[in-house]
């Protein structure tokens, strides 16, 4: 087994036996605020799986209230990722990697995307369940800004990491967002 391998592994095992109830609420507290003070027309979420953060219901009040004017769901479709504009009302089915997706709709490029993790570093790289679909989709397509979601326990100083793994803008966990490089130079950061 890899390095990568095992570090996954080990990751989704503490993942899914943690107690998120609270650590949620201050996660979506901080994306709520961010959105807030940074408007983006589209912004990408993920279906939550595997006991991953759940920021479904945040995103569709602040869509409600004309914060974010179009929300869009990953759905895997002839092999390849994209991200398709979705209701609260979409039926929703599961794609090619399992995981539930709009059946039908527009497709969108997000301008803000938030990325599940199983963990990340200090330099953005994020470790998934090994599909690749987030490095291929961020590799073949500009995204403005790419936000992490995940537990403060679950970062780490340094991932293993490939050459064709691409590194993400910050991320989000209970403690507030961390960026990367030259990120914050782009958006509007408020202190707790």
């Amino acid at each position: 087994m890899s390095e990568k391998s095992f570090f996954r592994k080990a990751c989704l095992q503490k993942r899914m036996g943690m107690n998120l109830t609270e650590i949620i609420p201050r996660i979506a507290e901080h994306v709520k605020n961010f959105l807030l003070e940074n408007r983006f027309d589209s912004v990408g979420l993920y279906y939550p799986i595997r006991n991953e953060i759940d920021l479904r219901s945040v995103l569709m009040d602040l869509k409600e209230k004309g914060i974010v004017r179009t929300l869009a769901l990953p759905r895997i479709k002839d092999s390849e990722m994209q991200f398709v504009a979705w209701e609260s009302s979409d039926r929703l089915q599961r794609d090619e990697a399992g995981v539930p997706a709009p059946v039908c709709g527009l497709t969108v490029k997000p301008q803000c995307l938030l990325v599940p993790c199983l963990s990340i570093d200090a330099q953005g790289f994020r470790l998934g369940y090994g599909g690749g679909w987030y490095d291929r989709y961020l590799s073949s397509t500009e995204i403005k800004l790419t936000i992490g979601v995940l537990p403060q326990s679950l970062v780490v100083e340094v991932l293993p990491h490939e050459h064709y793994d691409q590194p993400l803008s910050a991320w989000v966990c209970e403690s507030g967002f961390t960026w990367v490089g030259k990120a914050a130079e782009n958006v509007r950061i408020t202190k707790d």
